[in-house]
């Protein structure tokens, strides 16, 4: 007996049923973009701060911190590009 298999509602955005979601996402995502890029800037001075007060523990946790944000960053760019 053969059933007939449908997508699961979480995939409903690539049929584009799912537009109105999308269309308000692209309205923030600028904003978010924007919010990240600051924040990589901010923590990017701290770094340079920590580096000049040979402060090791505030280096580690600014570059995990930095890293994160830019992981954000390049996923946030990525909605773009798709």
């Amino acid at each position: 007996m053969t059933t007939k298999k449908t997508a699961a509602p979480v995939l409903a955005h690539r049929n584009g049923q799912n537009n109105e979601l999308s269309q308000k996402l692209k309205s923030i995502l600028p904003l978010l973009r924007a919010a990240v890029k600051t924040a990589a800037v901010t923590l990017g001075i701290y770094i340079l701060a920590a580096v000049a007060a040979f402060n090791v523990p505030g280096l580690i946790g600014g570059v995990l911190g930095l890293n994160a944000l830019l992981g954000a960053w390049f996923a946030l760019d990525e909605e773009v590009a798709t």
